[in-house]
């Protein structure tokens, strides 16, 4: 039953993460939240300031002219923090889907009922998008709490859209970490090289934007695609969606052809 089930045991084994990351990060957006009205009447002057600084050190930062309305500052104090922290949760839960079952060695007592190795693949990677997908909606759900603590109504389902945008990003970090884990078999080197590539793209793509020797590169860089809180101003950008879970989709069957390929640690 269990190994039928291989699906739930996965998403079972993630609830405490899914609850813990997702009313985490929820409630910093309900902290913000809390903080835009004392705020967004002081906003405007700080607007203004940032647009006397060198146009590099804006390009940094972001564009702040909106800073004073709901959609920036919930793009600035909370979107663009997000992701990276969540990458955290990617590569961790990545990399112990195949490397974690074997490190405990429990990989081979897996793999010897008759399942077979791509199954274990993708229903362990489905169980983390799934555990993705309900910390994004526990996100949205705070977002909703903190629209209602700014008295914020308008626009709840570019609101809501913003907050699901987190999970393509997450499920590419996830899918590179599993692929890592697979290729490289070691928990700890998968695990220092996927966080070196994830927030070392989400460097480059943010010094990309000032430094013009970096400039090029930036489409190589996971974050370059990730929409944050542009998505409540200018709506969904597809192609980057798109983009990102093409990328997860290359990573996961990176995954599944090492996976079948090589011998098991015992």
């Amino acid at each position: 039953m269990l190994l039928r089930s291989l699906f739930l045991k996965t998403v079972r084994d993630l609830r405490g993460q899914i609850w813990g990351w997702g009313l985490g990060t929820g409630s910093l957006a309900v902290m913000v939240a809390a903080l835009y009205p004392a705020f967004k009447d002081q906003m405007g002057v700080y607007a203004q300031m940032m647009s006397n600084f060198p146009p590099a050190l804006v390009a940094f930062f972001g564009d702040v002219t909106d800073i004073g309305e709901w959609s920036g500052w919930l793009g600035i104090e909370f979107f663009s923090w997000i992701p990276p922290m969540l990458a955290v949760f990617a590569v961790v839960v990545g990399t112990g889907l195949i490397a974690g079952e074997e490190e405990k060695g429990t990989l081979d007592l897996l793999l010897s009922h008759p399942i077979r190795r791509w199954r274990v693949v993708m229903e362990k990677f489905a169980g983390f998008v799934v555990a993705t997908l309900l910390i994004c909606a526990l996100i949205c759900l705070c977002l909703l709490l903190s629209a209602a603590v700014a008295g914020e109504a308008k626009d709840l389902g570019r609101l809501l859209l913003a907050g699901l945008d987190i999970a393509p990003i997450t499920l590419a970090s996830g899918g590179l970490a599993l692929a890592a884990s697979v290729v490289f078999r070691q928990r700890k080197l998968a695990t220092a090289l996927s966080v070196t590539v994830v927030i070392g793209s989400w460097f480059l793509d943010s010094l990309g934007k000032v430094v013009n020797v970096l400039k090029p590169y930036r489409p190589l860089a996971l974050f370059h695609y990730y929409n944050g809180g542009q998505v409540m101003s200018t709506g969904e950008n597809w192609s980057n969606v798109g983009v990102l879970l093409g990328l997860t989709a290359v990573f996961v069957l990176v995954a599944l052809l090492a996976f079948q390929r090589r011998d098991i640690a015992v």
